[in-house]
Order: structure tokens, then sequence, then C-alpha cells
């Protein structure tokens, strides 16, 4: 249903600029009667604009969670921008087709410059935050699967003392700050190679050794906990 939608939606977009396309091919013929090497530069500068601007909506609303952005601007609107800036240049040459073709065509790649140059540091913005939105979505899994193993846990044992430490243990990593970074790397392989002893202990019915491999690993978060503070 939801593909469907999309697909709609996509087909009811482009129907929406290849009108636009038409309706300004239309005006633009209709108008402008003489047509010297200065008119047909700007018509294809505002034709490669809508090429490119249809480019850019693209790839700002691609599969990318996060959103490609420069200076707080979303490079939708750059787009767009650079839309209206390039047609805008391009009537303008076709309307005073007596200016210096060199002057008409370094306005136009000057505007075109500026805009590709700003979507690429939009995009590059775009991808470092996306790739940190996936290593805190990587530690907020891995806290959470750390979590559920835990619980696992409990209904196993029987012994009043280690159901104790287990509940305690749980809630610790429950309430633990899940963003992780370098620093704590070496701690969390720690509580990971001690967490799975604590398995093997409970599996074994090694009740006392698992109870401390708990109060080990209270010990471990704690330490992670302030590391992560320190280091933020």
């Amino acid at each position: 249903m939801k593909n469907s939608t999309a697909k709609r939606t996509g087909m009811m977009t482009a129907l929406i600029y290849v009108i636009i396309f038409a309706v300004f091919n239309l005006l633009v013929f209709l108008i402008f009667k003489e047509k010297n090497n200065v008119f047909w530069l700007s018509y294809g500068f505002a034709c490669m604009a809508f090429v490119i601007h249809i480019g850019s909506m693209f790839f700002a609303l691609s599969t990318l969670e996060t959103e490609a952005v420069f200076m707080g601007i979303p490079l939708a609107s750059l787009s767009l921008y650079y839309f209206f800036a390039a047609v805008f240049a391009a009537v303008v040459f076709m309307a005073f087709q007596v200016a210096p073709f060199k002057l008409a065509l370094v306005i136009h790649i000057l505007i075109l410059a500026v805009y590709l140059v700003v979507a690429i540091l939009a995009l590059m913005a775009r991808d470092v935050v996306q790739d940190v939105n996936d290593t805190v979505k990587e530690n907020v899994a891995a806290i959470k699967t750390l979590n559920v193993d835990i619980d696992v846990l409990i209904p196993q044992v029987s012994d009043p003392s280690l159901k104790k430490a287990l509940k305690k243990v749980s809630e610790t990593v429950k309430y633990s700050d899940p963003i992780s970074n370098e620093a704590v790397a070496e701690i969390e392989q720690q509580i990971m190679q001690t967490v799975n002893e604590l398995r093997i202990h409970i599996e074994n019915n090694n009740n006392t050794e698992a109870v401390q491999a708990c109060k080990d690993v209270e010990v471990l978060f704690l330490q992670r906990n302030s590391l992560l503070k320190a280091t933020k």
C-alpha cells in the first residue's frame, strides 16, 4: 500500500514538472522571436536547471534517513533557490540577447558552480550525520540485546540471592547510557565477556560464581558510565 502510494506520488510529481517545463517552453518560444547564441546558451542552462533540480530532489529524499542540510537549509530548498536563480538569469539573457556571450556563459557557470559546491557539502554533511546515527543505533541495539540476554536468565534461576542480583544487573543495564565511544570499548568488551561467563555459571548451577559475575558486571558498568560522562 505504501509502495503504491509512493509510486503514485512520484508519478504525479513528475507530471507537475512536465507541465511546468512545457509551459516554460511555450512562453519562451512565444515571447522571444529572435534567437542568437546567447539565447540558446541561456535556454540550455535553463533546461539544465530543471534536470539538476529534479536530480537534487531525488538525492535529498533518497533512502538515507538524515536530511541533507547546508547552513540549516535543506538540499531540497537549496535546489529550488538554484532553480529560480538559474531560470531568472536565463530569462534575463534571453530578453537582452545583445549581452556578450562570454558574460552570459560566466554568469550561468557561476550560478551552477555555487550550487554544486553547496549541494556537495550538504551531501557530505548528511553522510557524516548518517554515520553517527547508524553508530548510535548500533550502540542502543547492543545495550538492548544485552538487557534482553540478562532478562532471559532471570526465570532460569531459583536461588533468591542470584535472582535478586540478576534483576539488579538488568536495571543497571536498562538505565545505562546507550551511547558509546572508543574510550569505553575495552570495558564493554569485558562486560560482554563477563555476561557470557555469567550465563555459563548459571547453566552449570554455579550460583556463588554467578552472583560474583553479577557484581563484576555492576562494577564494569559503573566504570563505563563514569568514563562516558568524563569523555562527553
